[in-house]
């Protein structure tokens, strides 16, 4: 989905609706090697940079082009990738990393600690228009010698060895001209590239780490996805990037194939409202939003199962293990139509608006009509109107911006680790207009703190926060779902829904 952001945050709907702009080659090519993998999805892929990144599909290159000083893995931990060993001061503000000695570009220069470190001044300077940047963006200095490399910070930061994960490392001397044939640090190369058009890779022989099992990966383009179910079906392709959630069911009965999707989803769907604005100003407004939604009629009947009931109205999904929830005081929003009448009476209110988006997401119109529909039962009367993204994003982005009376569906690609999820409802770039300094405070001290459990508890400092005022309503997370042949393995998925498959296995 394009993503917007203030620093780590997104506005993931945008990008929702490249699902269905991009193109590739038609499907169905022979496949060159029995050993190639052959992708199809209904995206393509603009541009290669992973430091200008322009649209979701290109995420999918990133792991299998370009190497990061770490990497993270399915668990949601972070292991060694050029860097083997790392570590920081006690305050957090000063991190050396260890590279491994010897490792060159896919064109056979140096992948060294002067060639990291001009990847991070690129990806800092401000014409760089980079996504992850807030990330980084708290480097001071930097300091490289042949296979170290030691970062200055000006303000604490723990999650820093993970955060560089994203930084992916590019041979900055050729993005004038990137498209054409770029040096890579993973373990593909490019073969062809045509820009929305034509993408083939192939192994990178100059790769420092674990060499892939598979001679190259080719992508595809399918008309829909209807048709690259069929495909994938058919033995067209191997593996179907994004699967329809209602294709999901019949697929799921095909022993020939198999859906794969993360651990712990870290998508959150996020029903926005002005907090300055009335009715929602009004914390009984928002509490009688909480206590009307049926999140499992919402998990069942708008994204049919896929994902899991979020109770908390927390950003951090129910199934992570840093939620806190009711063990920390945290208040579990079941649903309660009566409680939420009276809510409703107490706040005087009788109607608001549903501001949803037409066409590209169904599972929206799906999630508003349910909501209508409990609501109606209890005299509230919520109105459903939908737009086309470009007016639907207006109304309420950038931060601000005042629109009374209206619930926002919305739904954000978060890394597993809080500090991910919750940086979005900070101060100055929060849709909700929270403002919150004592949210902000707690979040600036747990990043800035070390220890692991120490920092857990801060976080459940500003989950208490979004628990009790409730800036939005987070009634599920859900699966980002792809899906393969089932002779394939080694493919894994992102608590984000981004798919890895560098470690894809043909059998």
């Amino acid at each position: 989905m394009v993503q917007k952001k203030r620093g780590q945050k997104l506005i993931s709907l945008s990008v929702a609706l490249t699902l269905f702009m991009g193109i590739f080659t038609a499907a169905g090519p022979a496949r060159a090697a029995k050993s190639e993998l052959v992708l199809g999805s209904t995206q393509g892929i603009p541009q290669l940079n992973p430091l200008i990144q322009t649209f979701a599909a290109e995420v999918t290159l990133w792991p299998l082009l370009w190497s990061g000083l770490t990497r993270r893995t399915e668990n949601g931990s972070v292991k060694p990738d050029l860097a083997k060993t790392w570590k920081s001061n006690k305050a957090g503000t000063k991190w050396t990393f260890e590279l491994t000695p010897g490792a060159t570009f896919s064109d056979g220069s140096p992948l060294n600690a002067a060639a990291v470190k001009k990847v991070f001044f690129y990806a800092l300077e401000e014409k760089t228009v980079f996504q992850r940047k807030s990330q980084i963006n708290m480097i001071d200095t930097i300091d490289a010698s042949k296979s170290k490399i030691v970062f200055n910070l000006k303000t604490p930061n723990a999650l820093f060895f993970e955060g560089v994960s994203d930084i992916r490392l590019i041979k900055v001397s050729e993005v004038k001209d990137f498209n054409k044939n770029p040096s890579t640090s993973g373990p593909f190369k490019v073969k062809e590239f045509s820009p929305n058009v034509k993408l083939v890779l192939t192994q990178n022989t100059k790769y420092f780490g674990t060499k892939p099992k598979i001679s190259g990966i080719r992508f595809v383009k399918t008309a829909d996805p209807t048709a690259a179910v069929t495909s994938l079906r058919s033995g067209d392709i191997d593996f179907m990037y994004e699967l329809p959630l209602a294709d999901a069911g019949p697929l799921k009965k095909d022993k020939k194939l198999k859906i794969i999707k993360a651990p712990v989803s870290s998508i959150p769907v996020a029903w926005e409202m002005d907090m300055t604005s009335p009715p929602f100003n009004n914390i009984k407004a928002r509490q009688a939003i909480a206590y009307a939604v049926n999140r499992q009629a919402i998990l069942d009947g708008a994204y049919y199962g896929f994902g899991s009931v979020s109770s908390y109205g927390t950003l951090v999904a129910d199934n992570s293990k840093w939620q806190c929830g009711e063990k920390y005081g945290l208040t579990k929003y079941t649903y309660n139509p009566e409680k939420a009448k009276a809510l409703f009476a107490e706040a005087g209110i009788t109607s608001f608006t549903w501001w949803g988006v037409s066409g590209a997401l169904p599972e929206f119109d799906a999630m508003g009509q349910i909501l209508q529909a409990d609501l109606k039962k209890i005299g509230i009367d919520m109105k459903i109107e939908n737009n086309e993204v470009g007016t639907w994003a207006a109304k309420f982005y950038p931060a601000g911006k005042s629109y009374p009376g209206l619930l926002v569906p919305n739904y954000f690609s978060l890394q597993y680790e809080p500090a991910y999820s919750m940086f979005f409802a900070k101060s100055g770039g929060f849709e909700a207009n929270w403002n919150n300094k004592e949210y902000d405070a707690a979040y600036d001290k747990a990043l800035g703190t070390v220890d692991v459990k120490e920092r857990a508890k801060l976080w459940c400092v500003g989950m208490k926060l979004e628990n009790e005022q409730l800036p939005i309503i987070s009634p599920i997370n859900f699966d980002k779902l792809h899906a393969s042949k089932a002779n394939i393995s080694g493919i894994w998925v992102e608590s984000t829904g981004d798919v890895h498959l560098e470690g894809a296995v043909i059998k």
